[in-house]
């Protein structure tokens, strides 16, 4: 594979973190990074943004309770994760609502919280539910968002993500697939 056989001295380009996927979780990953101190690179295969999730009912599922989340993740996964992975997950749950409302100040979005059991009978599953986007002042996802046909819900959780890459000046290249990975002495 030619990617594997090229040096890296010959980019130009150095980031502390690329991102691949421009959906829900890319934006996310992003902000978060670039927040943290890095300089970011976000990569989209295709021409416009927003991936399945801009087609979405735009829910990201949360929790109430970090051990009740914890106790239900781990009698889904019958003991094939390692707590310390369920763990993480559970603790990112209750740090949702949060990280989306405080995304949405961006555009002084209205942001819904429903509580809904979780989808199996399982100990814990009724700590959880959906925080979404209600509303964004003047924002219209037919004539913003052309390539993106789904339910509204997703377009204005998208919108919100998009905002606030936007508002960071993190580097977004569309149209550009991530084909391999190149290291040299352990750095990729």
């Amino acid at each position: 594979d030619l990617a594997n056989s090229m040096p890296m001295s010959n980019f130009d380009d150095h980031f502390d973190v690329i991102i691949v996927g421009y959906g829900f979780a890319g934006p996310a990953a992003a902000v978060s990074a670039h927040d943290a101190g890095a300089r970011v690179l976000l990569l989209e295969k295709a021409d416009n943004p927003g991936g399945i999730s801009i087609c979405s009912a735009g829910g990201v599922r949360i929790s109430r309770d970090l051990q009740a989340s914890f106790e239900y993740l781990k009698a889904t996964n019958a003991g094939t994760t390692p707590d310390a992975c369920l763990s993480a997950f559970a603790q990112g749950l209750t740090e949702t609502e949060a990280f989306i409302r405080d995304m949405a100040r961006i555009n002084n979005a209205e942001v819904g919280v429903r509580w809904a059991k979780a989808n199996y009978p399982l100990d814990g599953g009724d700590s959880f539910g959906f925080v979404t986007i209600n509303d964004i002042p003047g924002f219209e996802p037919e004539r913003d968002f052309t390539w993106g046909r789904g339910l509204r819900g997703g377009t204005r959780l998208f919108k919100v993500m998009q905002d606030n890459v936007a508002s960071r000046a993190i580097e977004v290249r569309l149209g550009t697939p991530a084909v391999g990975l190149i290291s040299e002495d352990g750095r990729i």
